[in-house]
């Protein structure tokens, strides 16, 4: 009869040591030349293993479903990128081009952002599925 209370504490014991652990394993890889899906907070490296790539914010100022605007909006997207040992900061922007930074010798495009914004419905950055195109130029 002392078993069953021993197997209880083991199984709690290991539920809420799961539970504290951190999943610190980056995303699937993205591919330079090829579109890729980002999400905010996620670290991600590239199929070769040379670069390393994280969202920290992004901005979704798009013309929601419903409403007639006079601006379009934009996504935008500040980050890190890593070579090696060397970080750079990252500053893309859909619209707004010229207020870009990227890692020298790479050119990062934001080709689509999910889900479209709606009125009415809240959406958060950690909804949104950001594609991008990373190229070395």
């Amino acid at each position: 009869m002392k078993l069953l209370p021993a197997i209880k504490f083991i199984l709690i014991f290991l539920l809420f040591s799961r539970m504290s652990c951190e999943d610190n394993f980056p995303e699937p890889p993205f591919s330079i030349g090829s579109k890729s899906e980002f999400r905010i907070n996620q670290l991600y490296s590239s199929s070769d293993g040379n670069y390393t790539f994280v969202i920290h914010e992004i901005g979704d100022s798009r013309c929601p479903e419903g409403v007639v605007c006079v601006w379009q909006g934009e996504i935008s997207i500040k980050g890190e990128w890593t070579e090696g040992k060397t970080k750079s900061e990252v500053d893309l922007h859909s619209v707004l081009k010229d207020l870009q930074k990227m890692p020298d010798g790479i050119d990062i495009q934001i080709i689509n952002a999910k889900p479209y914004p709606k009125f009415g419905t809240e959406s958060k950055p950690e909804d949104l599925v950001v594609t991008l195109l990373i190229q070395k130029k």
